[in-house]
């Protein structure tokens, strides 16, 4: 197994860390916490002097997707440094590279700084902490999201899955300071698709905030999305598009199980 392309940044790691991310082998030889796990990568909890989290993009990938440029671990970094270029806060790169062997990725790791005073956007709203500091203070935060979220897409991107667990929040004396993470499938589609990206990356949102966010501020965040002080009859129908589309996807599902279902009691 062949080490290539490893780097790291001495700006975001403490002078007693700094050995230790010299090479991808020390990094990931070294005991962490794990925070998850999934078929395709997990990521752990690195307490040194500082403290990181240490994602293993692992198992032999596509060789055509890594010499393309569009594995997962390409794409999530890409879209890390794509955030930061677009003037959007993301976790610092710490490190990252790749091991490789007869041209297949055969395992990649990647290196953020932890936040400090963050809290994932999910925890926030499970918690109940959205509304701590008052309904300004939950406009601050939803305001800031919805124009990150505007940047992004007047920008062309699709991120794919733009949801509350994927963006930590760091709330300081009257002002919120949002980070964008874990986007290894975001990308700029054909501007033909854009519209139908847009509307998912809405409806996700929409979907993980229902419950926890009043509609009054829900509107208000859209509002700012849409920069307008009242919708006009395109910001109503991508609302609605959003609003109705996980329940589409669902009647999708159902209406392809059904077809299946009654082709297989033809057959017998």
């Amino acid at each position: 197994m062949q080490a290539s392309n490893w780097q790291f940044d001495e700006r975001w790691i403490p002078l007693a860390d700094r050995e230790v991310f010299h090479s991808p082998n020390t990094v990931v030889a070294l005991p962490m916490t794990q925070v998850t796990l999934d078929s395709r990568s997990g990521v752990s909890r690195l307490q040194l002097q500082g403290n990181y989290y240490v994602k293993i993009f692992a198992g032999q990938g596509s060789r055509l997707k890594f010499r393309l440029g569009i594995s997962r671990y390409q794409r999530e970094l890409r879209n890390l440094q794509y955030f930061a270029a677009l003037g959007l806060n993301t976790p610092k790169l710490v490190a990252h590279g790749f091991q490789s062997r007869l041209g297949v990725l055969q395992r990649a790791v990647l290196v953020t700084a932890e936040v400090d005073r963050a809290i994932d956007m999910q925890a926030l709203l499970v918690s109940g902490a959205l509304y701590r500091n008052g309904v300004n203070g939950a406009r601050q935060i939803l305001r800031a999201l919805a124009l990150a979220t505007r940047k992004m897409h007047r920008d062309g991107f699709y991120h794919k899955d733009l949801k509350p667990r994927n963006i930590l929040v760091r709330q300081t004396q009257g002002s919120a300071e949002l980070f964008f993470f874990d986007c290894p499938s975001g990308h700029h589609p054909a501007r033909l698709l854009l519209r139908r990206g847009i509307v998912r990356d809405l409806a996700h949102l929409e979907e993980g905030l229902r419950d926890h966010v009043r509609r009054v501020d829900l509107l208000d965040m859209y509002q700012h999305y849409r920069s307008c002080a009242a919708l006009s009859g395109p910001d109503k129908s991508l609302a609605r598009d959003a609003l109705t589309y996980h329940t589409r996807r669902r009647m999708t599902r159902r209406r392809r199980r059904r077809e299946l279902q009654k082709q297989t009691r033809e057959r017998d």
